[in-house]
């Protein structure tokens, strides 16, 4: 299974808590969604945040065991 370092785990956690409660679903939205891209192996981890845009989400990505 593939790491996040505390400060990755950090940072998607805290764009998870800021997005809307409907957003938080599937595979981008949410904790158990980011741990099963982990389980597969994936170096790229894919997840929700707020955008600039009031109302706005996009889909943000972190490489693994990088800043």
């Amino acid at each position: 299974m593939t790491e996040l370092t505390q400060e990755q785990r950090q940072t998607i956690e805290d764009a998870l808590n800021s997005i809307p409660e409907v957003a938080k679903k599937g595979m981008y939205g949410t904790m158990e969604g980011i741990e099963e891209q982990l389980a597969r192996g994936d170096k790229i981890i894919f997840y929700m945040k707020p955008h600039k845009v009031p109302g706005g989400l996009y889909i943000d990505k972190m490489k693994v065991g990088e800043k």
